[in-house]
């Protein structure tokens, strides 16, 4: 029997905490009712301590599975990350572009400042469509294998890369000529093949540093976000997307949100899910997947008619759901929870 969850919703009207009980939901919790929840992240061998990123206001972390928190971090987080290798060490990335790590929980903090040194042309590339055009850090990947590698998506600007723990760093973003970047990550148990998502693209490389490839082979969509790797001895995939970007989601038929599933580690890519829940035409984005921490075939998805970039619209606050697949994206069901579109996703186990 797979075990009890808390499932943690990020949305732009604050946090809403969720555990699985005897078959049915609880909620535990609704937190930063005033505030935009961009990122969320905790430790697996303590489940009940989680990170969250609040906008403007700073960094969180809960003790007790959401029911306290404390900052931890101020400023305008939009990126957190748990190194896998040791959970003691935290990763924040600010607006404008900052990095700092903590090597005790959070109770301390340094500025990577190597990623200041940048050359100047690197830099130029940092930017955001909409004002007050600051660029942030979207997304901070810590190699579970080697954690001195690291890979920082940054939008706008492109891919950074660190392989000496953060000292020093390089822009390996060649190849990609939209540099809206969301997710990467590298396949799993491998460090000569990468995947990242971006706004107007999805790509692979073997090296980063030395150039982008697409890989968007069956696509019917054009956006891409979240994605995961599903277990398997050839690790299936499944990758959030939607119709263009969110500027054109102003039009009736709005984000046209969609799931692809590869197989082959992006060399083609299906549509699945297709039905109640994921209708061939969804007004929604699919923002966030998050998987069972002890059973990593298990997949959440987030969902919210509602663009990261228009936090402060009012008319942009919609309504959100949250789905769950056992077998590999084919079919979906809704948790029956009510809350606002969402943005984010954590799933821990309830201890």
């Amino acid at each position: 029997m797979v075990s009890p969850v808390r499932v943690y919703a990020g949305t732009q009207e604050g946090l809403f905490v969720w555990r699985s009980k005897n078959g049915s939901w609880e909620k535990v919790a609704v937190s930063f009712e005033t505030g935009t929840i961009d990122s969320i992240d905790g430790l697996r061998s303590q489940p009940n301590v989680v990170y969250l990123g609040v906008t403007q206001d700073g960094l969180y972390r809960t003790d007790d599975a959401g029911k306290s928190w404390r900052r931890v971090f101020e400023g305008n987080v939009r990126a957190v990350t748990v190194d896998p290798t040791d959970e003691q060490v935290i990763y924040v990335g600010i607006e404008p572009i900052h990095l700092y790590r903590s090597e005790d929980g959070g109770k301390r903090w340094e500025e990577l400042t190597g990623v200041q040194t940048l050359p100047a042309e690197v830099k130029a590339q940092w930017s955001y469509p909409r004002p007050p055009h600051r660029e942030h850090v979207r997304h901070i990947f810590v190699h579970p294998a080697d954690p001195k590698i690291l890979h920082v998506c940054l939008e706008h600007g492109g891919i950074i890369r660190s392989f000496d723990r953060g000292q020093s760093w390089q822009d390996v973003s060649r190849g990609i000529d939209y540099l809206d970047i969301h997710h990467i990550s590298s396949a799993p148990n491998r460090k000569d093949l990468y995947f990242v998502a971006t706004a107007r693209g999805f790509f692979k490389a073997s090296d980063p540093g030395q150039g982008w490839q697409r890989a968007e082979s069956g696509f019917t969509r054009d956006y891409f976000h979240d994605f995961v790797f599903l277990p398997g001895p050839t690790p299936a995939m499944l990758v959030a997307t939607a119709d263009k970007s969110p500027g054109y989601w102003d039009r009736p038929e709005r984000a046209q949100g969609a799931v692809f599933r590869s197989r082959n580690l992006a060399q083609s890519w299906e549509r699945v899910g297709v039905g109640k829940w994921l209708p061939e035409n969804m007004q929604q984005m699919v923002w966030a997947l998050a998987q069972h921490p002890e059973d990593p075939s298990i997949v959440y998805a987030g969902l919210g008619a509602v663009s990261r970039g228009r936090s402060a619209d009012a008319t942009q606050k919609g309504h959100g759901d949250i789905l769950v697949s056992t077998d590999q994206g084919d079919n979906w069901d809704r948790l029956p929870l009510d809350l606002p579109a969402d943005r984010v996703l954590f799933v821990a186990s309830d201890s």
